[in-house]
């Protein structure tokens, strides 16, 4: 498995021809991770309203948090899987986001998460 580029990654206005785009990039590594539109780019005209705009920043902004959002993951999945034996929780509810969080960490990495 490759591992991902590490964080924290910035976000800041493409000043190139891609009006209306952000670029996502690893600040120690000096590394584009991704280019963010918010419009669609075989669109003639290339007018960006406000709303495309705002929506380019926001998905930018939560691409920048990704590493940390991982990091944050891994380490309460443990707890969280603990706690499918607290009989205080409703039943298959602590199970259920075991489950979401072990899919979304198999998407991640491109691994499958076997739960015993």
């Amino acid at each position: 498995m490759h591992q991902h580029t590490p964080g924290p990654w910035k976000s800041q206005p493409c000043y190139d021809d891609s009006i209306g785009t952000d670029q996502v990039w690893s600040p120690h590594r000096k590394l584009s991770i991704a280019r963010v539109y918010g419009v669609d780019p075989y669109e003639d005209g290339w007018a960006v309203e406000m709303a495309d705009r705002a929506e380019c920043i926001a998905n930018a902004r939560l691409i920048t948090a990704v590493p940390e959002l991982f990091d944050a993951l891994m380490m309460a999945l443990p707890y969280v899987e603990m706690a499918e034996h607290d009989d205080s929780y409703k039943p298959g509810v602590v199970a259920k986001m075991v489950q979401h969080m072990t899919d979304a960490i198999a998407k991640a990495t491109g691994e499958t998460h076997e739960r015993t």
